[in-house]
Order: structure tokens, then C-alpha cells, then sequence
């Protein structure tokens, strides 16, 4: 085409990409007189270059054409044939991932460029998505974070040991140096680092602190000063941890008995509840019954500490009665005991809180 500048075949083939990669999905296509618009480039040579990335897939990713059987199919209301790249994350993904950012305590605006670099990884219908919405940074936020974090998966990967500082909350919710009461200065630890995990709505680094049995948890939001020590073995590297019955230690399992981020030992748990709801959004595997028409008997295998705080949590409006073992039916009774030390009794019958 007259005054056209001449671009080269990787050009043209570059933004071919860059528009598929954009604005097209599974369910949405651009024709090639379309991308022959967009690029700047004959609808033949457009026809040649798509050719070769159907044959090729392109970072992993397929390019196809999308027939009239594909729109039969489609669930959008605006599919469009034509020529498309499938999306590396489909939709589900990307709001998983997103929320997951909104959940991460991080700067506000390094969440939002996060979000958007992974809409263009989903499309046509990542480009339409309406992002994060309703974050803030929070209140302690530690700037420190995503480095942590960085530092921390190339520990685990190799198999380091790290050293860190931790903090703790001052009144106005700052963070604060934890300070070791012997020496009156910073206290640092060394740990062996296993996996991160949410829990609660925090992010935990699962380890093993040297000097101390066992596994423990460490608050991410809360490590400071954190580098990688060269030089030095781990302690207790992960493959040589067992569980209490001799068998390899899964961490899996070891989360999975533990409601909340606390490390006692786990132990056979049975209940009789009014709710099933309390207990499958909860316990990753339990062992249910009916007793009656209005109570389930259940067994688990958890942290007995755990199951105290989660059984506090429902103790307003489901019946939770712990059977076994004794040493939790006395602590839930210490609880409650102290609770109507402090609050006082109420006449028989009156509630606080509505039941269900």
C-alpha cells in the first residue's frame, strides 16, 4: 500500500499476538480483515502469520479459529467468530487470584498493577473485568512484605535457613521490634522454612525454629530484617520430620488438624453438634452420624486448643458438646467458668442471643 511503512515479518507478528493475546477468548474472535486494521498489515500476510501460530501455540497457549459450532456453544451473549487466543487463566481464576491480592495486606496500588497484568493473561474477558475494588492499605502495613515473601520461596526452594527479626503491635497499631528481655536489644531468629499458608485471613511462614521442637508458625506480616544465611545446614530439614506414629511428616495434614495457626498435638476428638454447617466448613475430613432427628455425633482428628476456640466461636446459637476426651471438656468448663466470673450469671431462661 502506497506511503505505508514497510514493517518487518516480527513486527507484524508481535501485534498480532499483542491483539489476540487482549481482546480475544475462547468465545470472543477477531476476524483477519479486523486484525489486518489493527496491524497494519495485507489480510494474506495477516492469514499467513496466524497460520503459523495455529501449528506453533505460541507460549504454550493455542490459536484457533472459531467456527460457527464454537458460537452454538458459547455462553456469552456477545461471542464473535474468528480468530482467537486462549486465555492462560480463564475468568474463575483471575477473580480467585484477585481476591487473593485484595486478601495479601499489600500497598494498595502494587495489588491493582498486580490485578491488571494478570487481566491481560485472561483475555478478552480479563479486559472487561472490574478489578479490585474496596482495598486499602492496612493500617500496620509492613513495606517489607512482598520481599519477605520473595526471599522466603527462595529459601524453601533451596532448602536455606533464614534469620529475621519479628515484630509485635505498639497502642497506635505500629509495628514494633520484639525486643529480647536478656539483652534488651532486637531479638533475632534462625529457622528452617517449610511452606506459606493462610490462615485466618493471615499469612503464615510454616517452620522450624532453631533451638525449639518441633514445627511453628511465623506471622509474614509481622518479619522483619529477614535474609537468606549461605553457609549454613538447615536443623531439621522437612524430610527428616515424622509424625507422632513414626510415618513422614505431611504438611498438609499438620494443617489440616489445626483450625488456627497453633502447634499443640492432635488428638481423637468426639462431639455431638446440632449443625453440620460448623463442621464441614471446617474439618477437612470428618467422621459424621445421625443420632437423632436434631443432633450428629462427629469424630476428627485436631488440635484440642483449636477446637476450643473454633466450639467458643458457635457457642451462642449451636448446640456443640464435646464427649472425649475429658482434658477438653475440663478446659471448655475453665472457660466457662472464668467467663461467668467476669460477665456474672443471668436468670434461668433469659438469652443474650437469639436462636436459631
Amino acid at each position: 500500500m502506497a506511503g505505508r511503512k514497510t514493517r518487518s515479518t516480527n513486527e507484524i507478528l508481535v501485534d498480532i499476538l499483542n491483539e489476540l493475546a487482549e481482546y480475544t477468548d475462547s468465545e470472543h474472535g477477531l476476524t483477519v480483515k479486523e486484525l489486518s486494521n489493527r496491524v497494519g498489515a495485507t489480510e494474506k500476510t495477516v492469514h499467513a502469520h496466524l497460520q503459523l501460530l495455529e501449528a506453533q501455540r505460541p507460549m504454550g497457549r493455542t490459536v484457533r479459529r472459531l467456527t460457527a459450532a464454537d458460537m452454538r456453544q458459547a455462553d456469552s451473549a456477545d461471542a464473535r467468530p474468528g480468530w482467537c487466543m486462549e486465555p492462560a487463566i480463564d475468568v474463575a481464576e483471575l477473580r480467585l487470584f484477585g481476591d487473593g491480592l485484595a486478601l495479601s495486606r499489600i500497598d494498595e496500588e502494587y495489588a491493582r498493577e498486580s490485578y491488571d497484568r494478570l487481566r491481560v493473561l485472561a483475555g478478552f474477558a480479563g479486559a472487561h473485568s472490574q478489578g479490585l475494588r474496596n482495598i486499602r492499605v492496612p493500617k500496620p502495613y509492613n513495606r517489607e512484605f512482598l520481599s519477605n515473601v520473595e526471599n522466603l520461596d527462595e529459601a524453601i526452594s533451596g532448602r536455606h535457613v533464614v534469620s529475621f527479626r519479628m515484630c509485635d503491635y505498639a497502642v497506635d497499631g505500629s509495628l514494633t521490634l520484639r525486643i529480647d528481655p536478656e539483652s534488651g536489644k532486637p531479638r533475632e531468629y534462625r529457622a528452617d522454612p517449610y511452606q506459606m499458608t493462610y490462615r485466618n485471613g493471615m499469612y503464615y511462614l510454616l517452620c522450624h525454629m532453631h533451638g525449639k521442637n518441633g514445627v511453628a508458625f511465623a506471622h509474614v506480616d509481622r518479619i522483619r530484617d529477614l535474609r537468606i544465611v549461605e553457609g549454613v545446614r538447615q536443623e531439621c530439614p522437612l524430610e527428616e520430620l515424622h509424625a507422632p506414629d513414626g510415618s513422614p511428616f505431611s504438611l498438609a495434614d499438620y494443617l489440616a488438624e489445626r483450625l488456627y495457626p497453633w502447634t499443640g498435638q492432635a488428638e481423637d476428638i468426639l462431639m455431638h453438634v446440632s449443625s453440620l454447617s460448623c463442621i464441614y466448613d471446617w474439618f477437612e475430613r470428618p467422621s459424621v452420624s445421625r443420632v437423632d432427628a436434631r443432633t450428629y455425633e462427629v469424630a476428627v482428628h485436631a488440635d484440642p486448643q483449636t477446637v476450643l476456640w473454633w466450639a467458643l466461636q458457635y457457642s451462642d446459637n449451636v448446640d456443640i458438646d464435646i464427649v472425649q476426651p475429658q482434658s477438653l471438656r475440663d478446659a471448655m468448663a475453665a472457660v466457662g467458668r472464668r467467663l461467668v466470673e467476669r460477665y456474672g450469671s443471668r436468670p434461668r431462661g433469659e438469652d443474650v442471643w437469639p436462636h436459631d
